[in-house]
């Protein structure tokens, strides 16, 4: 028997989460298609159900076969392809467009025999995901344009209407009022200098770009930000549905602890987070609980602990921690609709505040002459 059966016999003997799986180690190709979040999600979905009742091959092979959008159907044919050609689903899922814990996901599906349980679960995992992000943009896109419109109106204001109304202003020969005068200083200001009043906050931006793409300065930022009041807590908060959430689904799928851990840490977007998971796989492949190991995570929210905790003592970790994952996904969103119910007002009320205080530093002024003329405004 030559080496590679023998490897490969040998390898069928080892556990499935031991077994070697390729669904890494591709070299990047810049023509390969890609997938957004939600185009992801509905493939894995799709998947699921044609699995439940047909072999995984033909299951794509259907799905590539039917009208989509173009890159949707560019990855089910190389997916078909690959399958074709012998591949496990695992190694044909295109790594352009499946990221490792998905793939991971789907070959450990694979070695245990559970493809389309496994398949359900990462749909449910996916589409949580992107109900989690689309609710949160939701959330900012009204006070972020509520905030634009202000500001450009602010600006056109001192831009166009307070010059055109400054000489009439200063030609009266009378003193003005002190707030007219600051008003009338901020809108000189702003038209010599609107160049770099845009330039100063994209250089700093580009400049913040920059320095954030060093590890070690991306993960000074990200503690940073873990630390302030407030903010500190909902980063966290949406840092542990993530974690919680992919870590249920990788043990649903049969991996170890430490093994699910290894897949966690690099989708996590908080390099805090993601560097205390790498650092937990070390402590429990020594034998350390996972709820021992918790403390290393920055700010872990009071339910994950006491989830993991009751999950670790029940035997039911995954299903514990997905409930963890649920119950922090809604705590988020209800914060995030308070904050937005205190936002809005307080917008309105400081930029319309700041647009009453131009009209009165115009009209101040005005007052005055028709007080000094002895004519009451609006006197015919």
């Amino acid at each position: 028997m030559n080496a590679p059966l023998k490897a490969a016999k040998g390898a069928e003997q080892l556990p499935f989460w031991k077994r070697p799986i390729q669904i890494g180690g591709q070299k990047a190709d810049p023509t390969a298609p890609k997938l957004g979040a939600q185009a992801r999600a509905t493939l894995i979905r799709q998947m699921a159900t044609l699995a439940a009742v047909m072999p995984i091959s033909d299951a794509v092979a259907t799905l590539a076969r039917q009208p989509g959008k173009e890159n949707e159907r560019l990855v089910l044919q190389r997916t078909n392809r690959a399958l074709q050609a012998g591949s496990s689903l695992a190694a044909a899922l295109p790594a352009s467009a499946f990221p490792p814990e998905v793939k991971s996901t789907v070959a450990a599906g694979e070695a245990s025999g559970r493809l389309p349980l496994l398949l359900n679960r990462l749909a449910d995992t996916l589409e949580a995901q992107v109900a989690l992000r689309s609710r949160l943009i939701a959330s900012l896109a009204y006070p972020a344009l509520l905030m634009l419109v202000a500001l450009g109106v602010i600006v056109a204001m001192l831009l166009f209407v307070v010059p055109a109304i400054a000489e009439q202003l200063t030609g009266s020969g009378q003193p003005l009022p002190l707030l007219t005068r600051i008003i009338l200083a901020i809108s000189g200001f702003v038209q010599r200098w609107w160049w770099l009043m845009l330039a100063i906050p994209l250089l700093a931006a580009a400049a913040l770009w920059q320095w954030r793409k060093q590890p070690d300065n991306r993960l000074k930022m990200d503690r940073w930000l873990l630390g302030l009041p407030g903010v500190g807590g909902w980063l966290s908060a949406l840092e542990a549905v993530r974690w919680s959430r992919l870590l249920a689904t990788m043990l649903g799928a049969g991996l170890p602890l430490a093994e699910a851990l290894q897949i966690t840490a690099p989708t996590l977007g908080n390099s805090a987070w993601r560097e205390a998971t790498t650092k937990m796989v070390a402590q429990v492949r020594a034998g350390t609980s996972l709820s021992a190991t918790l403390p290393l995570l920055p700010n872990p929210p009071g339910l994950l602990v006491s989830l993991v905790q009751s999950g670790e003592s029940s035997g039911r970790l995954a299903p514990l921690l997905d409930s963890a994952a649920t119950s922090l996904d809604r705590q988020l969103s209800d914060r995030s609709r308070t904050l937005l119910a205190l936002a809005e007002p307080a917008i309105i009320v400081i930029l319309g505040g700041m647009v009453g205080v131009i009209i009165l530093a115009v009209l101040l002024p005005i007052l005055e002459l028709n007080t000094l003329a002895g004519a009451p405004l609006g006197a015919h």
